[in-house]
């Protein structure tokens, strides 16, 4: 029984050993952190940063909500422009039916031969100008819409351009 005293008992000193020096550890680390001061300069330098970084990030997203509004308007109206040139062939296509249509009834009610004839002749000459003109004002649609739609995108890409400047 003597002998598991002793070893408890040493057990016991080192704990309490161990515990002193950790204690003594502890509360030199705290006094050397009283003091320890840090400077005033260096405490306005993260402040300064800190605050810089905090208005970069600001005009960062500030740029970013402006370049989404100019994307956006620049989707907008390009989709409205192709809306405009769809109903432009739409309308092309409808006024070919209701002509054909019509030149249809007027052959059916042609009493000779040479009569269906002209009808005929009249609807593909008719019909051919009628297109060309068509034609010419699709053509003139598209043109103005990929005129409009590169300015757009040639905008927002200067002003992403600018704004991505800026926030660097």
């Amino acid at each position: 029984m003597t002998k598991t005293t002793k070893t408890s008992n040493a057990k016991t000193t080192a704990a309490d050993a161990t515990n002193d020096a950790r204690t003594m550890i502890m509360d030199a680390v705290e006094n050397l952190q009283e003091k320890i001061a840090v400077p005033e300069a260096a405490r306005d330098f993260v402040a300064q940063q800190a605050a810089t970084a905090q208005q970069r990030t600001e005009a960062a997203q500030q740029n970013a909500a402006e370049l989404n509004a100019e994307t956006e308007k620049a989707a907008v109206s390009l989709i409205g422009s192709y809306a405009g040139f769809t109903k432009s062939l739409i309308d092309m296509t409808t006024a070919n039916v209701s002509h054909a249509f019509a030149t249809v009834e007027k052959i059916a009610g042609a009493k000779t031969l040479p009569d269906a004839m002209k009808i005929q002749a009249e609807f593909v000459r008719d019909s051919s100008k009628a297109n060309l003109d068509r034609f010419k004002e699709v053509s003139e649609t598209a043109t103005a819409t990929m005129a409009q739609a590169t300015a757009s995108a040639r905008d927002a890409a200067a002003k992403a351009l600018a704004q991505g400047r800026t926030a660097a």
